[in-house]
């Protein structure tokens, strides 16, 4: 069956006719996938927030690599939100109890006034104005008119939307914000005190094509190494060295050694699936009616696709 038979056969919009798998790839349908390589993987010793060469590295305690000029400013700029957001919230938060406040005085006001009217409705008070009534003089015209509570009521449950007073607005409730800074590439909460100062072992000259090794087994350190910084002397070596040399003794350079002063240093991305980096990139490409690329038909067709489809303009 030729192409322009099976379109007839299948007419309709373009998110439902019969189409090859050329042509969706061609018009982006579904989901794209693209396979990506070395060079779009952040390396071993590259800052996560600057993607360059880490000057000064420091790390987390889960292991991400910064600049620690680059983390100082993005904590510094977290606080100054967190103190932003908080001011905010604090104000808030008065002006619910200054509202609380007023609510709880108008309802004692009220019962005074209810108590008044029950108790000395012979006499005269001139303080507490009548809450059966409420009379609107026009000053132009003389008249005095007087409402109800029943009309008070009724006017207060119209629902007359086109009313500047009834237009109906919905308060902003701002939640309580975090105050401790979070690490911008994990997620989880971070302080200056825990950061953990990198020690690289700078790789001699011979080493081709390395800029630091392990200053145990002097082997050049690359986004395949599994590398290990020891909190209690800031050395970065790698985990091999680290699981035959250190943790049998539990020492190291003279420095007392505990598993919980091991951070496991991210590795860089190699382009390899096995490197644990996410090498393949996707992206959701919906086609159809509403997408603003769908198949028009007839006179306000678009031009046409290297298939001979319609695109919408």
């Amino acid at each position: 069956m030729g192409r322009g038979s099976r379109h007839s056969k299948n007419a309709g919009t373009m998110g439902c006719e019969g189409q090859t798998y050329n042509e969706r790839r061609k018009l982006c349908f579904g989901t794209v996938q693209e396979r990506l390589g070395a060079e779009a993987q952040k390396d071993f010793d590259a800052c996560a927030l600057s993607l360059r060469f880490a000057v000064d590295p420091v790390c987390t305690p889960e292991g991400v690599l910064y600049s620690r000029e680059a983390i100082l400013e993005n904590i510094l700029f977290q606080k100054k939100q967190i103190a932003r957001a908080l001011g905010a919230w604090k104000a808030q938060e008065e002006d619910k109890a200054d509202k609380a406040r007023q609510e709880d005085a108008s309802k004692k006001e009220e019962i005074l006034t209810n108590f008044h009217q029950q108790n000395h409705a012979a006499g005269k008070w001139e303080d507490v104005a009548n809450p059966g009534e409420i009379v609107v003089t026009d000053a132009g015209a003389g008249a005095t008119s007087v409402q109800t509570d029943f009309e008070k009521k009724q006017f207060e449950d119209m629902k007359a939307f086109w009313l500047p007073s009834k237009t109906p607005e919905a308060d902003k409730v701002l939640a309580k914000p975090d105050t401790c800074p979070k690490c911008p590439q994990s997620g989880k909460k971070l302080r200056m005190k825990e950061l953990v100062t990198v020690k690289f072992a700078s790789a001699p000259k011979d080493l081709t094509g390395a800029r630091y090794m392990c200053p145990v087994c002097k082997k050049a350190l690359t986004n395949s190494t599994k590398i290990v910084v020891l909190k209690v002397s800031g050395d970065a070596i790698c985990e091999g060295c680290y699981t035959k040399c250190v943790k049998p003794d539990g020492e190291y350079d003279g420095h007392r050694v505990n598993p919980k002063d091991v951070i496991k240093l991210n590795r860089g991305g190699t382009g390899f699936i096995g490197s644990g980096e996410s090498v393949i990139s996707k992206k959701s490409m919906p086609l159809g009616v509403g997408s603003g690329a769908g198949d028009i038909r007839g006179q306000s067709a678009g031009p046409t696709s290297a298939f001979g489809l319609r695109m919408g303009r």
